[in-house]
């Protein structure tokens, strides 16, 4: 059932029991929809009840099972129990997705700590929680597949997005130093760094969004790839390529050109 020791490229079957977080839209609710066509059981995990009692129902009607778990991931012990219970529910869970989060824009002219707090409570503070609290249940059962959304957009800071930015590095590099240390144990550690995907999240804002992917063709992606456990989901590629590229630019260069493209308000 589900994950157990072997190579990291080695493809296996799709988890039987997935919990997510931020299910109640956006890549969450693509992701439960994804699993359930597999006839999977996964636990869903959002603030918003009613919109997870509604994609709870559509997990059913694609074959899954579904258990609603309302939860806010800044609540750092509402996570850990709520893990334990889905645990139990589920019978034992496969993989993890810590995919809660959020991403308010602001210039730096204008930022407070009141912008930046949310951000790191949901993006920084949940997302770690989550994982966190997931270690102890897949040591026990000797497997597991940790999977969170970070983004490309933790590759390199951008303009009006300072917490958001690093909130995803820091991500990122947690979960780099979770694969790391909980390989030999036989847990898989994925860290899936979208582009731009067409989701409420993004819904209406004045900045250019290149190669955007719709949501559902995002999930199903991240799906096929997660077979793998590969350290690292990307996408799109030109994303990729243009995030890599940025990242080995000198900071006066990259900042005279992400400055042509800055908002002058936001």
């Amino acid at each position: 059932m589900g994950y157990g020791r072997g190579s990291p490229v080695k493809r296996m079957r799709r988890p039987q029991t997935v919990l997510i977080t931020g299910a109640s839209s956006g890549i969450g609710r693509a992701l439960a929809l994804e699993y359930a066509r597999d006839g999977a059981g996964v636990a869903l995990c959002a603030r918003r009840t009613a919109e997870l009692e509604g994609v709870a129902e559509e997990v059913r009607a694609l074959g899954g099972t579904a258990r609603v778990f309302p939860l806010d991931v800044s609540d750092v012990r509402a996570v850990a129990e709520t893990l334990r219970r889905a645990d139990e529910a589920l019978g034992g869970i496969d993989m993890v997705v810590a995919n809660a989060g959020r991403g308010d824009t602001r210039l730096a002219t204008r930022l407070t700590w009141d912008d930046v707090a949310p951000v790191v409570d949901v993006n920084v503070r949940g997302a770690m929680a989550t994982l966190v609290a997931a270690i102890p249940i897949f040591l026990a059962q000797q497997r597991g597949h940790l999977v969170a959304v970070s983004s490309l957009a933790g590759v390199r800071g951008l303009p009006a997005s300072a917490a958001y930015s690093a909130s995803k590095a820091a991500l990122s590099i947690f979960l780099e130093s979770l694969r790391i240390d909980l390989g030999p144990a036989g847990i898989r550690v994925t860290d899936v760094r979208p582009g731009f995907v067409a989701t409420a999240f993004n819904e209406g804002a004045s900045h250019p969004m290149p190669f955007r992917w719709p949501v559902d063709k995002a999930a199903r992606h991240i799906a096929h790839r997660l077979e793998s456990a590969p350290a690292v989901v990307a996408f799109p590629w030109p994303m990729v390529v243009a995030t890599s590229f940025a990242r080995l630019l000198p900071a006066w260069i990259y900042d005279r050109v992400i400055r042509l493209g800055s908002p002058t308000s936001a």
